[in-house]
């Protein structure tokens, strides 16, 4: 009798695992963004952390409460060892859980920046089955650049892959047919970043985010048509404009082929 042929045995993959860390000034868009990303893992059904260390603007925790099953506890302060203690019990969660994670340290604060160095965070996050990504903001002030590029250039955050968010939404025209990082394409040091590896995307802006704010309603509650708190709900070109410019953004993403480098 003819032996039956044998399937091969499927090997598993190991879990996508990402940490991302946001590198960035106050109201650049950064926590919003890393938001967007967890929603995303999470509507694909990858487990991740929402680890929201910004002292000033909790919207992670808002969002992802400590309690839920994507949310961690805040640190106690904003001080370097109690941030430390924080990033070490928060790291040692996700590893635990097999989960991806979103870091928040919050915007223009060196204590990130410092505690990324000491802690050689790329080499203990791929030790561990984590690849980083380091995910900086920037708005089409030249100032906000400025910012950026001396903590890329200060090394803290290197031995993973590197975005550059460009937020459209915090040019302050109200006319839309102008380039507002026309002249950063031209700076010699963006340029030098991205012969590093540095990728720029553009996250494009949502104008009718004030409207949403007024309505005291986030842009996920709009997209899965949520009343508002009086039971009405908010207005259908709102929530149009809303699901549009997730699929910009998502599309931008994609474009430029970093999809993977998020949770």
């Amino acid at each position: 009798m003819a032996e039956k042929p044998t399937t091969p045995p499927v090997k598993k993959e190991p879990p996508r695992r990402r940490a991302v860390w946001r590198i960035a000034r106050g109201r650049s868009g950064g926590s919003l963004a890393l938001a967007i990303f967890i929603y995303w893992a999470i509507q694909a059904g990858r487990d991740v952390l929402a680890a929201d260390g910004d002292p000033n603007n909790p919207m992670l925790s808002k969002l992802f409460p400590p309690e839920g099953k994507h949310g961690v506890k805040r640190p106690a302060n904003a001080e370097l060892e109690q941030s430390k203690l924080w990033l070490a019990n928060t790291l040692a969660q996700a590893l635990e859980h097999n989960a991806s994670l979103a870091i928040d340290m919050g915007g223009g604060d060196r204590v990130s920046e410092e505690l990324a160095a000491e802690s050689h965070l790329a080499d203990f996050l791929k030790a561990n089955g984590v690849n980083p990504t380091f995910a900086y903001f920037t708005g089409p002030e030249r100032d906000d650049f400025d910012h950026v590029y001396r903590i890329w250039e200060s090394g803290a955050f290197r031995g993973g892959d590197s975005i550059l968010f460009l937020n459209e939404g915090l040019f302050r025209s109200s006319s839309r047919s102008i380039d507002p990082f026309l002249w950063l394409k031209e700076d010699p040091r963006l340029a030098e970043m991205e012969t590093a590896g540095v990728r720029p995307i553009v996250f494009p802006a949502l104008t009718c985010m004030k409207y949403l704010e007024g309505d005291d309603m986030n842009v996920f509650d709009v997209v899965a048509g949520k009343p508002k708190a009086d039971g009405t709900m908010v207005n259908p070109l709102w929530k149009h404009m809303t699901v549009k410019w997730l699929e910009a953004f998502q599309h931008n993403i994609k474009e430029e082929g970093v999809a993977e480098w998020l949770p």
